[in-house]
């Protein structure tokens, strides 16, 4: 008896169909990150709370948020939180839930015909949570608000877990990837055309899915122009956002393959298996210590990055005094501008013929530039001191947003080990969501205490910073063979595995027979 593994046979050939619904699959998902939670989650949380709160200095008076600089509280649980505060702890309770759905979602890629199944009932999942934002139908109901943020939270972020495991699969087999291997291309030439292929799939899904964001805050600025009800307008935007998603997901259920992986291995779950491969997976950073760097890096970085969106957003609202169609204009210009970074640093690596690590380096390095410009404000004229200058930031934040997002993802996806996308991008998005509970946690405290958003720069400032340090540490080459050795020992482990079931299974048989 023997047991089928689809994973040793030859995958079949990418096609142009395929890869269009998985660009189709992010430009469904992607309005859920830039405008729903960038955007009307935060402003929704922040308004609805504030006017369900009470005053700072007298809890029994309403909080007045007509009053300039107001400073307010609202219940969170058993304690009383500043209302500006109240979004980053609701976001900082979604993303530790997302930990656990993260390391929990490992093995149903990476084994079995899992991947496409989860992608897309995790998508459908995080849709219908964002339609029901028109349930909330008063400021008393901030606490349902606070729900459906976390819930659509941890589904469209287990969704992205599936979502990111398809660039190293898919390069892999695309088209040119296999004509070099056919025409006996040496490992640094397969490489060399698998990492440009990862950039242009991590860079072309910004094509798709930030015009496809662009396209929700557009449809929700017009309607909040002709609407008096502004609230009202933001939740109709999460309404067509959600729609949107499900309208679109139709391609890629008629379209993506279901690629398959290895068998489950008999006696193992495939949550259990996820837990297991992740502690081992740990508990083999010595072998992999490259990756182990990115990581503590990655965990750093998305959380600056992450929060720096979110504070953005309350700081023009509330300190700057933007209106609803100006944030949601400013709102559209990061990741307008994101698209021509993520374009224009594409053009400058393969114009410079620069690695992605440098690439990462120069990005990032580029990026602390953005909160070092807001701490200015405590001691010069500039520095977020008046309302057209979050229109600069815009555009400088999201042009290197989109390249600093793009050009990481490829860098990881180069110190992968084969066969083990999934649980390994899992692990990834367990160390970002695992840290972007810290930087809400930290702002909201920093906000709680000190009643000056302005301070949260401090922590994201370090927070871009140290990360370049560390990436400026890992070495790629290194970390690629590293990983070569790691998936040849753990196919073998896994062969051993299946060879000692199928022996038992005879065994068993023979004895049934006698």
């Amino acid at each position: 008896m023997t047991s089928h593994n689809p994973a040793n046979e030859e995958e079949e050939e990418l096609t142009t169909r395929e890869l269009r619904a998985w660009y189709i699959t992010f430009a469904g998902t992607e309005p859920y990150i830039v405008a729903v939670l960038s955007v009307f989650i935060p402003v929704i949380l922040e308004t609805y709370s504030s006017q369900a709160g009470f005053k700072l200095e007298d809890r029994n008076v309403p909080c007045d948020i007509t009053i300039e600089d107001y400073k307010c509280v609202t219940k969170f649980g058993m304690w009383y939180v500043d209302s500006t505060s109240y979004s980053f702890y609701i976001i900082a309770v979604s993303v530790l839930a997302q930990c656990l759905v993260y390391i929990g979602c490992g093995s149903l890629a990476d084994f079995g015909n899992n991947r496409k199944k989860m992608l897309l009932g995790f998508a459908y999942a995080g849709a219908f949570f964002t339609i029901g934002y028109i349930l909330v139908l008063n400021p008393n109901m901030y606490w349902l608000a606070g729900l459906l943020a976390i819930l659509s939270n941890v589904c469209f972020g287990a969704s992205s877990v599936f979502f990111l495991a398809c660039i190293p699969s898919y390069a892999h087999v695309h088209p040119d990837v296999l004509q070099v291997k056919r025409d006996g291309g040496t490992e640094k030439e397969i490489h060399d055309i698998e990492e440009k292929i990862s950039n242009q799939l991590s860079v072309m899904t910004l094509f798709w899915g930030i015009p496809s964001g662009i396209f929700i805050l557009a449809i929700c600025s017009v309607i909040t122009i002709f609407m008096e009800d502004k609230m009202l307008s933001l939740k109709i935007g999460c309404v067509i956002s959600g729609i949107w998603c499900i309208a679109l997901l139709t391609f890629p259920v008629l379209w993506m393959k279901n690629r398959s992986g290895f068998p489950l291995p008999k006696n193992q779950s495939y949550f259990t298996l996820s837990f297991k491969r992740v502690g081992r997976t740990i508990k083999s950073a010595r072998e992999l210590i490259e990756i182990v760097k990115y990581l503590i890096a990655w965990f750093i970085l998305s959380d600056g990055f992450g929060t720096v969106r979110t504070v953005g957003t309350i700081f023009a609202k509330k300190v700057l005094k933007l209106s609803q169609i100006e944030l949601l204009l400013v709102s559209i210009t990061v990741p307008l501008s994101a698209v021509f970074g993520a374009y224009g640093f594409l053009r400058i690596q393969r114009y410079f013929n620069l690695s992605t690590k440098k690439m990462v380096i120069i990005t990032t390095s580029l990026l602390c530039l953005a909160p070092a410009y807001a701490l200015c404000g405590f001691i010069a004229p500039f520095g977020f001191k008046h309302p057209w200058e979050i229109w600069l930031f815009a555009v400088y934040y999201g042009g290197l947003l989109g390249a600093t997002q793009s050009f990481c993802t490829v860098l990881f996806s180069s110190l992968i080990p084969k066969g083990h996308e999934n649980e390994f991008f899992s692990l990834n998005q367990i160390t970002d969501k695992g840290s972007s509970w810290l930087g809400p946690l930290i702002t909201g405290i920093i906000s709680d205490v000190t009643h000056d958003l302005r301070n949260s720069f401090w922590y994201l400032f370090f927070s871009i910073l140290i990360p370049v340090l560390i990436i400026l540490t890992v070495n790629v080459d290194k970390g690629r063979k590293d990983a070569e050795l790691f998936a040849e020992n753990e196919k073998i482990l896994l062969e051993n595995q299946i060879n000692n079931q199928d022996y038992n299974e005879n065994e068993e048989e023979k004895e049934k027979i006698v």
